[in-house]
């Protein structure tokens, strides 16, 4: 009878955090969902309209917002595919040189900000007044607006940027683990390393490429922080800061907003299962039971060119932003370029007393990506045991469901807890923003955790019980020791990603609950350039050192293993 009440026990704390997690995915996309079908005046019954629907496809500027959103989201995806595919082939199958450093410095972009990187790069390439139009003007006597960082090009670019990571990775672990027969038939037969690339490398990798550059797209589409920064200042609306713009009316049209995040979602999600259906579709079996090492191609002199790709896009993704931001900081009046007399360090103390939400910003985001990175993983590993080894009923709804917000971009799930949360007295709180991130993010550590649980036989867990062991025993004592690398994967990558939210916190928050991006957000309204930069530079100084600790705790347990 007692190992019956364990296993109850046990399945009794899975499936009610399954479920629980499951409502609060669920509950946002509902919200917006019934929200754009009717509208409500103040103090009147709720009437269901389809009005708004036909607004959005009628309003000229809700429509060249949609076009806009779809030209910078479609600009990025294909921006980031091509550099993050070749980098990728780059550093797994080819000779270039000092390939593990080239990888840190490729991966370095997918913790930064995007919001951030974006306006470092107005402090580089804005109109008379950035750092490579000033060395233009004065250094090569070209014209003081030659780069113009505004507009969609713009957003295309810094997107793609700091997208391409996303391709990077989920394409390099393609790459390396493709059996090297098929390229070698290919080079019997005479064909060039082009040739083979182009016709057997790639289409046996298109899943993982696919996979990449459909979340790129959904990443582009529901992106904020870069067209906020980029686009809005010259009139380039996308879908995302327009829902921003009609929540922050005097007059707010919650119905309109919900529509458009309904819209929004809708396409993401589609995309989605578009790409589900292309992969069952087709075989891609490229690792099979036969022994083999992964082929290094020689590049002969052109090695070096290889490593002058990957260099470059290092100095141009995070060398040339961080310069900018350090240089920006460090001046009382920028110029377009840093001159002594205007030197100071003033910028870092003043910044945090300048308006009262820098100091507060970093101690709330510290609050939520402490504790929500903590929360998450738990909560991740308990609805990985349901859906991997438990039998409890409707798993594999569980798994469909807290998979779902990977599709739908964060200002669109946003403006669902927005929706649900206003009507309640923890609106405005970070109670609301902590639930919002767990629902939001909650996939990202689930597929971390849940892959290192696939990788552990059951049999430890089952010898474990069998042995009188009880669930939380056997939690700690077994289960935990051998999945903790996923888990602290996990943690460090909800921990970067809570600290630099800036669409849902920019929905969410009031007076006493703003994060550093929206304090960020804040001060470009009201302080100079160079508290702007001072207060970017302290959250990538926070990021990275996050990120920089992370690696060498991964190092040294890889030395004390082997």
């Amino acid at each position: 009878m007692a190992p019956l009440a364990r296993v109850r026990s046990e399945s009794l704390v899975q499936g009610i955090t399954s479920w629980a997690v499951c409502l609060m995915v669920l509950a946002p996309i509902a919200a917006i969902l019934s929200r754009s079908v009717y509208t409500q005046q103040f103090g009147e019954p709720v009437i269901f309209t389809l009005k708004n629907f036909k607004t959005v496809f009628t309003n000229d500027v809700i429509r060249y917002a949609i076009g806009t959103t779809l030209i910078a989201s479609l600009g990025s995806t294909i921006f980031a595919a091509v550099t993050g595919v070749l980098l990728a082939w780059l550093n797994t199958r080819t000779n270039v040189p000092a390939r593990p450093f080239l990888h840190i410095c490729n991966t370095i972009p997918f913790y930064l900000s995007p919001f951030v990187g974006a306006i470092a790069w107005t402090y580089l390439a804005a109109p008379r007044a950035g750092l490579l139009n000033s060395i233009a003007f004065h250094g090569f006597g070209l014209g003081a607006d030659t780069f113009n960082i505004y507009g969609i090009a713009g957003i295309i670019w810094v997107q793609g940027i700091f997208f391409t990571p996303i391709v990077y990775l989920m394409t390099s672990a393609a790459f390396s683990q493709m059996d090297p027969a098929f390229e070698e038939s290919s080079r019997s037969c005479g064909r060039g390393t082009a040739y083979t690339m182009l016709r057997v490398t790639l289409p046996l990798a298109l899943p993982s490429i696919l996979s990449a550059i459909i979340l790129t797209f959904v990443s582009s589409a529901g992106e904020f922080g870069v067209p906020l920064t980029l686009g809005v200042p010259r009139n380039y609306e996308t879908l995302s800061t327009l829902i921003f713009e009609v929540i922050q009316r005097a007059e707010p049209d919650y119905s309109l907003a919900a529509c458009m995040a309904t819209i929004l979602a809708v396409v993401t999600v589609a995309c989605v299962l578009l790409h589900r259906h292309l992969i069952l579709r087709r075989n891609f079996t490229t690792v099979t039971g036969r022994g083999y090492r992964p082929a290094v191609i020689d590049l002969g002199r052109w090695r070096w060119t290889g490593f002058g790709i990957n260099l470059a896009f290092f100095l141009v993704a995070v060398v040339l932003p961080i310069i900018a931001l350090v240089l920006q900081s460090l001046q009382n009046v920028w110029l377009g370029r840093f001159l002594a007399r205007q030197f100071t360090w003033t910028n870092y103390p003043e910044v945090l007393h300048y308006i009262p939400e820098t100091m507060s910003g970093i101690q709330n985001s510290f609050i939520l990506a402490l504790s929500g990175a903590t929360i998450g993983v738990i909560l991740s590993l308990l609805v990985s045991q349901a859906i991997y080894r438990s039998h409890l009923p409707g798993r594999r709804t569980v798994d469909l469901t807290t998979s779902l917000p990977v599709g739908v971009p964060g200002v669109a799930f946003a403006m669902g807890v927005l929706l649900i949360a206003i009507q309640t007295p923890l609106y405005g709180t970070l109670v609301v923003l902590l639930i919002a991130y767990l629902a939001r993010f909650l996939p990202l550590a689930q597929r971390s955790v849940g892959g290192v649980l696939l990788s552990l036989s059951p049999e430890l867990e089952e010898a474990s019980r069998a042995c009188g062991s009880g669930y939380g025993r056997t939690l700690a004592r077994i289960t935990l020791p051998l999945i903790k690398p996923g888990m602290a994967a996990a943690w460090v990558l909800l921990f970067v990603i809570y600290l630099r939210e800036l669409p849902m916190s920019i929905l969410l928050w009031q007076t006493g609950s703003e994060t550093m991006s929206v304090a960020l957000w804040e001060l470009m309204e009201h302080a100079t350039s160079g508290k702007v930069a001072a207060y970017a530079m302290m959250q990538t100084g926070m990021i990275l050192s996050v990120v920089i600790v992370f690696q060498l705790f991964v190092r040294t347990r890889a030395r004390g293993v082997a």
